[in-house]
């Protein structure tokens, strides 16, 4: 007599599935499910490791470990680039579960940095011949932190462990030889660096956002880094026609929005790691050697104590533009009083200021800003504009980074024409600031189109 199937007896009985094998390895290797989505399964994306399905359809259940890494060692490789393979499924043992006491913090921080290095040498990472020199270009230039090997080792080991990290290595270095690179023997053009490193920017954009949601303790240092270098990446292209950082010609937001989008990154990971970026790009001050690379800076040029007549006018001009009960006068206020605090901080009566102490008040100005104030400026709001022509003058200071070059200028150049003949007025001091500051207005036929516009603007003036 068969079993007679009541309510509770069909709740216990096994619902059918579908087995497949044609997961990524990742999660065979972990002895998960994968839910096969391609080309980035979602466990892969939620520990921020690349997924791999290529092995996947070519092995076979009968093929032996010996076979196998023959199979790999034979492989015919590109000309034009080169692969590295680390290890391959045959050698991975999974780790033991322990069933003793939990082992003290201190362990468990080894175990689990061991278990990450060793999920990292198990991932692919595909190395052309260009990806090769952007990398030894990373790791020599005295322009990007070359002279200083903690720093690059820092960034160097945390982009072997979050790959878009090392990406957004390779794009800093390659927006670097695209602008500055005057070496005829080096394996490449300046297009061909630009478009290498357009790519990984790119695609480490793609992975950071993905990595964002995931957002824990493992992953904090790298984005913290990625947040910092999505930005710098963007200013290392260069000033290009159209955007002015705050703003672009088109309608679309500027540089300035990628650094204001992850100011919530910022603030959660910042404690966690701390990279000073202004140690990145110049050579060791003890070095007398080496010398910075691209066109001199003289930064103790004293910029006129006229700034305070200036900013003052600036105020007067807030006062007539918003009431005085409105949200936008005490936005803008703010923003105001912030600018005056930096311009005392760099320009004052104190002795000036080292490069790295200007950097945080330079680009907490930027940090503070109201979003308010950020939609304006991208709208381009008159008052918004005038106050980052002051800016301007500020990110000048910073111009022994080469990311920085020729920006300020730029920047000023398209405030200027996109201000009405009234607004203008406000900005001419920052003009002249620019003009004596860019060696007195004797520029070369190399200085950026935002030179030239501030030089004939002046000398019609």
């Amino acid at each position: 007599m068969s079993a007679r199937v009541g309510p509770y007896t069909a709740k216990a009985s096994r619902r059918s599935h579908h087995k497949s094998r044609l997961g990524c390895q990742n999660c065979k290797r972990r002895r998960i499910k994968c839910d096969e989505a391609k080309p980035n399964c979602g466990n892969c994306l939620r520990h921020s490791i690349e997924c791999d399905y290529n092995s996947s359809s070519e092995s076979s259940s009968t093929v032996s470990p010996t076979n196998e890494t023959t199979s790999l060692a034979e492989a015919p490789k590109p000309y034009d680039d080169y692969t590295f393979i680390s290890s391959s499924q045959a050698n991975f043992t999974p780790p033991k579960r322990a069933h003793s006491s939990r082992p003290p913090l201190s362990q468990q921080h080894d175990e689990q940095s061991s278990h990450l290095h060793q999920a990292v040498a198990n991932k692919q990472f595909q190395f052309t011949a260009t990806d090769m020199v952007l990398f030894h270009h990373f790791i020599t230039s005295k322009d990007l932190g070359g002279s200083r090997p903690h720093v690059q080792n820092q960034l160097s080991q945390l982009g072997f462990s979050f790959h878009y990290v090392l990406r957004l290595l390779l794009a800093f270095s390659g927006f670097h030889l695209a602008r500055y690179s005057t070496n005829d023997s080096s394996p490449g053009s300046s297009a061909d660096f630009y478009a290498a490193a357009e790519r990984h920017y790119e695609t480490a954009v793609r992975e950071v956002a993905a990595a964002i949601p995931l957002l824990d303790a493992t992953n904090s240092p790298a984005l913290y880094t990625s947040s910092i270098f999505v930005f710098i990446c963007s200013l290392a292209k260069g000033p290009r026609p159209g955007e002015y950082l705050a703003y672009c010609d088109d309608g679309n937001p500027g540089c300035l929005s990628l650094f204001m989008g992850l100011r919530s990154i910022l603030e959660r990971c910042k404690s966690t790691l701390s990279v000073d970026f202004s140690s990145i790009h110049g050579a060791n001050e003890q070095d007398e050697t080496l010398q910075p690379e691209g066109p001199p800076f003289h930064p103790e040029e004293p910029v006129s104590h006229a700034y305070r007549d200036s900013l003052a006018e600036l105020r007067h001009l807030i006062s007539a533009t918003f009431p005085d009960n409105s949200l936008e006068y005490t936005d803008y206020s703010q923003v105001l009083d912030m600018l005056c605090y930096t311009y005392e901080f760099v320009f004052g009566d104190d002795p000036r200021p080292t490069e790295p102490q200007l950097w945080p008040q330079i680009f907490g100005w930027l940090y503070t800003l109201p979003d308010l104030f950020v939609m304006d400026a991208q709208n381009r709001r008159p008052a918004a504009l005038v106050m980052f022509a002051f800016f301007a003058v500020l990110l000048k200071q910073l111009d022994p980074a080469w990311f920085i070059r020729q920006w300020p200028e730029h920047i000023m150049s398209g405030i200027f024409r996109d201000l009405d003949e009234f607004h203008q007025e406000y900005v001419r001091w920052p003009m002249e600031q620019l003009g004596r500051l860019s060696n007195n207005l004797h520029l070369s036929e190399t200085d950026s189109p935002g030179c030239k516009a501030i030089s004939s603007s002046l000398l019609r003036n």
